[in-house]
């Protein structure tokens, strides 16, 4: 069990580091359970929810002719599944080559039937973009890319840089839940650390406590370099987990936590000097 003293329950009384949870999942989320694992306490302190797609016309009919594409490019687990919500019943085709942003993704596409996806050795559109890099003869495939309605361009800007011919689709959207709520929820949370789960989180959760409140955890732990950029952006320091998916990142996690809870309860910044570690030299969301 990582535990720290507990002023309120007496001199020395342990009590579990308590981990602020923003991804939309409940209490028996795959990150929050893996935390549990790792004898964290995660906190729901959700910060945005999932939409449908602005563009659902669109997806359904990419859903119906995946047949035409030669690769499918997913940034998200949530990408996959409402892509395969609209396709309905049966499994990917056999001839679609497949990649993944990470292990919590490609694991996603296995299961509706995808062969040996393409994972980068680290989580992050950028890493993706170099795997992808000598995959394919890329003058001329047809690419289906379902993102977030809020998803970067880098892989969709990569593949036609490189010639491919690519349908990038909003195949979900994301809304920041209300402030009062957001706020409510952070103070409730009386969190050691908290991990922030996407740039659209990042921003909601900044926009809802103040980057001083959120500062107060510095290192903020992000899933992927480009959440980590939009807390640095902020003023706020970050830093990237190795790989994104849940396992390791609650790893990371349980490591990261209990030296930063140690120096803020001596009134410092983050242990070791991980505050301040560049994004780009971490690595990478799933």
């Amino acid at each position: 069990m990582i535990a720290r003293s507990n002023p309120s329950a007496g001199k020395g009384a342990p009590r579990t580091l308590r981990i602020a949870v923003t991804r939309d999942e409940g209490p028996d989320g795959p990150l929050a359970n893996a935390l549990r694992r790792r004898g964290l306490t995660p906190v729901c302190c959700a910060v945005v929810r999932e939409s449908e797609s602005p563009e659902p016309e669109r997806l359904a009919r990419a859903a119906r002719e995946l047949e035409r594409y030669d690769w499918l490019v997913v940034a998200s687990a949530r990408a996959v599944d409402a892509l395969i919500a609209v396709r309905g019943a049966g499994p990917l085709p056999g001839g679609l080559r497949t990649a993944a942003v990470g292990p919590a993704t490609a694991e996603s596409l296995l299961t509706h039937g995808a062969r040996a996806p393409l994972v980068a050795p680290q989580a992050g559109a950028a890493a993706l973009v170099e795997a992808l890099r000598d995959a394919d003869a890329w003058p001329g495939r047809r690419v289906l890319l379902p993102r977030a309605a809020s998803g970067g361009p880098e892989l969709g800007e990569a593949l036609r840089h490189w010639g491919a011919v690519v349908d990038e689709i909003a195949a979900y959207g994301t809304l920041e839940r209300p402030r009062a709520e957001i706020l409510a929820s952070w103070q409730a949370a009386a969190a050691d650390a908290v991990v922030v789960a996407s740039p659209s989180a990042a921003i909601a959760l900044l926009h809802a406590v103040g980057a001083a409140s959120v500062r107060r955890l510095e290192p903020v732990i992000a899933i992927g370099p480009t959440t980590a950029m939009a807390l640095v952006a902020q003023g706020v320091a970050a830093v990237v987990p190795p790989r994104a998916d849940f396992e390791s990142l609650a790893e990371f996690v349980s490591e990261i936590a209990p030296r930063a809870a140690q120096a803020h309860a001596h009134g410092h910044g983050a242990a070791d000097g991980t505050a301040t570690r560049s994004p780009a030299r971490n690595g990478g969301t799933s």
